[in-house]
């Protein structure tokens, strides 16, 4: 075993191997075990590359223009849903011009207008969500929305700038002859007013697609125009499918409905477009279902353009692309907040942040990763408490307890100190316990420190003892080896849990085993 006085200075040094003494090493597996499946995720260079070189996105440096021809003409491509605004805050210049830089050809922009006519790009049809002031648009007049701010902090971090409300006019100046625009009457009452300052850009045609329900009016009145039409549907449209597709040349499905219906509306032979993308397990499936437009709220993370962390940004105070919490379509409340260099996490509800700015940093099949866990303000009630899921093979959503289930392994940290190891298998199936051990109660508001080991042939997860050996559970199950991890909240209602000092790192197969007696 390894010394107490080895184990603190491999601690110290950041090389200690975290599990049941030597989780990693190389050992004699049970008769018929397979060893441990590799994570399978592509180097972020060659998979932002792949979407280049089939067109879906433009490569550096090309700046169009791009028509809604050529768009076409591409066997998938993407559109910056609101600019995609897990990236930046939403429908705003910097949202816009962050998508193209990033090589959308194509973005989507909502529009609203103002009691005196002005037209600007919002989603809400009130600004309290965006800017904090309670003001519905069609009833303020322009010079009450000048003075405000978009501010996207409780998204993006407390270190997102705050944005003006961007005018449609200056959106148009910008884009309208480089990129296609995805317009939206967002209330449907300013067709009239869209389309006749539409005519003051001779290129429009070309470059705006005319957005709205399926079944809005304003359809027949940009068709009348010229313009093309894209049409969206809900799960609510399931039954109305077949009346609604010869409405509009383009056809939108919001990922979440039916399987079925995607089949469906794809099977009419038209483009079908899916909003609101987060994930990349969200694009691999819609791509697999016939779907050739992504209306993407993530295009930095799902494109592969920044290359995986090995340790969180928490501290930075932005989110990391590619983090997201369990309902990432939902309102901000359920994002964690950022405090003091770390993400609490404080719903009502059992919760899953995903921290897919780390997955596929590693490439080693010994691999490990530390991270602190703490209850600042009180301790949860017996049962569940808290702590992280892992090999994961997908950035889906994870929610303790809901479905479908996200396959992998969980740690739970109860408030007495339990420390319980779970496999859980896709399906209906409860978690299998694989092991547990007890260790000291938590202290409200102390920091415990965990190191999870991920070998071949098992499995392991130490608690830090303070000076020491710390306390270890570990399993040889060999199941699941993927690559994505998520900060768990296992129980309903209070108190906050927050986590920090999450850090990946490939471990040598000798590191630590030397010791081993």
């Amino acid at each position: 075993m390894i010394g107490r006085r080895q184990f603190l200075g491999l601690a110290a040094a950041g090389t200690v191997l975290g599990a049941a003494g030597c989780a990693g090493c190389p050992g004699s597996p049970a008769a018929g075990v397979a060893s441990r499946p590799r994570p399978v995720i592509a180097p972020a260079a060659s998979a932002a590359g792949g979407f280049v070189t089939e067109g879906a996105v433009a490569a550096p440096g090309d700046n169009g223009p791009f028509t809604l021809a050529t768009l076409l003409a591409s066997p998938s491509f993407f559109v910056a849903h609101r600019g995609s605004g897990d990236n930046w805050p939403e429908h705003t210049m910097r949202a816009y011009q962050g998508a193209a830089a990033a090589g959308l050809k194509a973005i989507e922009v909502s529009v609203s207008a103002t009691l005196d006519g002005v037209l600007v790009c919002h989603h809400d049809l009130n600004t309290r969500r965006l800017t904090g002031t309670d003001l519905t648009i069609a009833r303020a007049p322009y010079a009450a929305l000048e003075r405000l701010r978009n501010d996207a902090r409780a998204w993006l971090g407390p270190a997102t700038p705050l944005e003006p409300i961007a005018l449609l006019t200056d959106v148009l100046d910008t884009f309208a002859a480089s990129h296609v625009i995805f317009l939206e009457d967002k209330p449907g009452t300013n067709a009239d007013e869209i389309l006749t300052l539409l005519e003051s850009y001779p290129a429009a045609r070309d470059h705006v697609v005319w957005k709205q329900p399926s079944a809005s009016p304003g359809h027949a009145l940009a068709a009348a125009r010229g313009y093309t039409t894209f049409g969206y549907m809900t799960a609510r449209d399931q039954g109305k499918v077949p009346e609604l597709i010869p409405r509009t040349d383009l056809l939108g499905v919001h990922y979440t409905v039916p399987e079925a219906m995607i089949r469906q509306v794809v099977a009419s032979g038209k483009p079908v477009l899916a909003w609101e993308l987060h994930r990349r397990s969200e694009y691999a499936r819609l791509r697999d279902l016939g779907v050739r437009g992504f209306i993407c709220a993530n295009v930095r993370y799902v494109l592969h353009q920044d290359g995986p962390l090995q340790q969180d940004g928490f501290a930075a105070g932005r989110r990391g692309t590619g983090d997201l919490p369990w309902a990432a379509d939902a309102v901000w409340d359920d994002q964690p907040a950022f405090a003091d260099g770390a993400v609490r996490m404080s719903g009502p509800d059992k919760s899953g942040y995903v921290l897919g700015s780390l997955a596929g940093a590693v490439d080693s099949p010994d691999w490990e990763f530390e991270f602190e866990l703490r209850w600042p303000s009180g301790l949860p009630a017996a049962g569940p408490g808290a702590g992280v899921a892992f090999g994961q093979d997908t950035d889906a959503p994870n929610r303790p307890g809901s479905a479908p289930k996200v396959p992998g392994y969980a740690l739970d940290v109860a408030a007495d100190g339990t420390m319980a190891l779970y496999r859980q298998d896709a399906g209906p199936a409860a978690p299998v316990r694989l092991a547990e051990t007890g260790s000291p109660a938590p202290r409200s508001g102390e920091w415990m420190k965990f190191v999870v080991s991920v070998g071949p042939w098992r499995v392991g997860v130490r608690r830090d003892g303070g000076g020491t050996s710390g306390w270890e559970v570990s399993s040889g199950d060999t199941r699941y080896g993927g690559a994505w991890l998520t900060l768990l909240k296992n129980y309903d209602a209070g108190p906050p849990v927050e986590f920090r000092g999450v850090r990946l790192r490939a471990v040598a197969a000798q590191e630590g085993c030397g010791n081993v007696g």
